[in-house]
């Protein structure tokens, strides 16, 4: 018989997800508290080894399966064990039930995160558990989840045992009779096809899917200190080039939410509800911030994930979606017509959708490229809940050119109800309003009602002035009969929300708090007390910023890689509180100061974000899971997470506001940049 031991760590993706789930705290109240939370928490306690979806896990659980279903197969008694090390339940068997959680030692500080580790008793129990006999041990563990175990001199080992690090924590283990570290980076990353996220658990996997074939055999090789175990799979002596795979959907992340209730009850929506622009805002979930390696995958929907895929509920009402957008690219065409609005979003059937024709992309024709018919047909064809008529922005112009807009987007409102009543289709029409000034707008939107519109939308008032906006609905609030809604574009200005629904306006939307965190210098990162300056560190050799650095006489390109790890390094061990504000800040600067010799001084603003550390203070869980990584700018998975940050915040202080609560945030969108998908650049370029 065979006994292999396998110990692996917890994921923050799971399978079973829940507004409910348990929190660090929860279990820091001791069993009792815990044992009442797990019952109301019942119907979703799930075995560990089948609860946790990381990249990580799935990969390792392939090989569990093969070895095991093996085994059953030619009547072997061979015995696989698989332990979990969890950042609130400690170190558990993988068949045990537990409950759904948010809990990591990833981004706690050395202190804290050994003092939580010693009262779940991790490191007693995985001394227990090492100590046990056994053929083969394959551990799987982070920087973080090793420092839990603090292994040292003392560990006895009960058997064979090889575990997977990286580099840095590879130096820091004791010389420990029959163990086997086993290092990976980027080369083996590449050699196996796989982010360096899941590569553990891929290494790990591919191993005892091979003990499931030849188990003497893989036993002996894996255990031979002259043979490179990684050699073993793949059957060659040196990396080899790995050939990229076709794209496929990654099961884990495309997955529908879950909708919990009390998002479903919440009472500002009463007053004003809240959609953000669908714009391929998207993120690698399992994305190695250490060596900023992506986990696999093409680097698209088809392995990324929204926001709302990050949290426990979403950070928004509703999603607008338009149509030059949905059909920008020939990928994404085909897979939003194939599935269907919802299924595209990953949101469940009663998630509100609206769409538009998003007129800000057909800006410069003469007229608009779609005909009401071609509209009406997407609209219902793609099941979205709210379908907004055909419009066109009119911009400074010739008096003929803006009246021949505004007459054309009229007209246009016209015929849409028209032919949506007379086809009984069974989403809800907007009729779209374009203006100049308060007049225009308020005759427009005169006409709109009359036509028998329930829902209305001001556009192109992105660049208008608060004070201005004011105005025009003070006028048109004469004409709107009540019970007919009304929905203003790309505006969400958190100083005027409370007064836009004041003046009856139903819905907004924009995704300027969520591109704040990329185009707007010393103000990226929001927290309820203020906003905060992100702090440039770009990538030596991708960016566009820092591969102008090369032009300097005096800099090569070591010296430019040194400089970044230098600020990267020193931001870490801020975090960690192993670095000074000061000693920190001078790293930062000398990086900064060649790559961004043409931007403003960023000496105070830093200095204001290391000291005050925001990031240790927000609840969210992106700041919760990456800590600092989120204040960093660099590149699209930082700055998108730093987004998604944002319109939480936002999301949170825009239903106090609609309460009547005092809201201290200032607003730190400019009136100029309200819609700022208009002419936003990629997040991780816009250095």
């Amino acid at each position: 018989m065979t006994r292999i031991l396998v110990v692996t760590s917890c994921t923050g993706e799971k399978l079973v997800e829940t507004n409910g789930a348990l929190t660090l705290d929860d279990f820091q109240q001791g069993g009792d508290h815990l044992a009442q939370r797990e019952r109301s928490l019942c119907e979703f306690m799930t075995p560990a080894e089948t609860l946790y979806t990381g990249q990580q896990h799935v990969r390792l659980m392939r090989g569990v399966r093969a070895f095991r279903d093996n085994s059953r197969e030619v009547s072997r008694k061979d015995n696989l064990e698989l332990w979990v090390i969890s950042a609130g339940y400690g170190l558990i068997p993988g068949d045990r039930k537990i409950a759904p959680y948010e809990c990591t030692f990833q981004g706690m500080r050395t202190k804290a995160l050994r003092s939580w580790a010693d009262q779940l008793g991790v490191p007693a129990a995985i001394r227990k558990l090492l100590a046990r006999p056994f053929d083969l041990a394959l551990i799987n563990l982070g920087d973080a989840y090793l420092e839990a175990c603090h292994l040292g001199p003392d560990v006895t080992l009960g058997g064979p045992t090889i575990l997977f690090c990286g580099t840095t924590a590879a130096k820091r283990l004791p010389r420990l009779d029959q163990l086997r570290v086993v290092t990976l980076s980027n080369p083996q990353a590449k050699r196996f096809s796989c982010g360096l996220v899941g590569l553990k658990g891929e290494v790990s996997g591919r191993i005892l899917e091979r003990m499931a074939q030849e188990p003497e055999a893989m036993l002996r090789q894996s255990v031979d200190p002259m043979i490179d175990v990684l050699d073993i799979l793949d059957g060659s002596a040196s990396p080899v080039k790995a050939t990229r795979a076709k794209a496929r959907v990654n099961p884990v992340v495309d997955r529908v939410i879950t909708i919990p209730v009390p998002w479903r009850q919440k009472p500002h929506r009463d007053r004003l509800r809240y959609f953000i622009p669908e714009w391929d805002d998207l993120v690698d979930p399992e994305y190695d911030f250490e060596t900023d390696t992506h986990s696999g995958g093409s680097g698209d929907w088809s392995n990324q994930v929204y926001a709302h895929q990050m949290y426990p509920e979403p950070n928004y009402d509703g999603i607008l979606v338009s149509k030059v957008v949905a059909e920008k690219s020939k990928k994404k065409k085909e897979r939003i017509n194939a599935l269907g609005v919802h299924r595209f979003l990953r949101v469940p059937p009663d998630f509100p959708v609206m769409g538009d024709c998003g007129a800000f992309g057909y800006i410069q024709q003469e007229h608009p490229p779609y005909s009401t018919e071609e509209i009406l047909d997407y609209y219902t064809r793609l099941g979205f809940d709210y379908g907004v008529s055909v419009d066109h922005l009119i911009v400074t112009a010739t008096t003929a050119q803006k009246q021949h807009r505004y007459e054309l987007t009229i007209h246009n409102a016209e015929e849409f109800l028209k032919e949506h009543r007379k086809r009984r289709l069974p989403w809800e029409p907007i009729g779209a309003v374009q203006g100049w000034d308060a007049k225009s707008y308020t005759e427009a939107a005169r006409k709109v009602v009359k036509m028998g519109y329930n829902y209305i939308a001001l556009g192109g008032l992105v660049r208008t002035s608060t004070s201005d906006i004011l105005t025009i609905l003070e006028d048109v609030h004469h004409v709107v009969p009540d019970g007919v809604q009304v929905h203003l574009f790309g505006l969400a200005r958190l100083n005027a929300i409370s007064n836009f629904a004041r003046l009856g306006v139903n819905s907004v939307d924009s995704a300027s708090y969520l591109r704040q965190a990329w185009m707007r210098i010393g103000q990226s990162y929001l927290s309820e007390h203020g906003a905060y300056a992100a702090l440039r560190i770009p990538e030596a050799g991708k960016s566009f910023r820092a591969k102008q650095m090369t032009g300097h006489a005096e800099l090569s390109e070591t010296r430019i890689q040194s400089l970044e790890q230098s600020a990267i390094g020193s931001v870490r061990a801020l975090a960690r509180e192993k670095c000074s504000v000061e000693t920190c800040l001078d790293h930062l600067l000398e990086y900064d100061r060649f790559v961004t010799s043409d931007r403003v001084n960023m000496t105070d603003l830093y200095r204001r974000t290391l000291t005050d550390r925001p990031w240790e203070r927000c609840p969210c869980n992106i700041c919760r899971r990456w800590g600092v990584e989120v204040i960093i700018f660099r590149g699209n998975n930082r700055n998108r997470r730093r987004g998604f940050h944002n319109t939480y915040v936002f999301y949170d202080l825009l239903q106090k506001a609609l309460r009547g609560d005092s809201v201290d945030l200032q607003d730190t969108t400019a009136e100029e940049a309200e819609e700022l998908p208009l002419f936003a650049s990629i997040p991780g370029q816009a250095i």
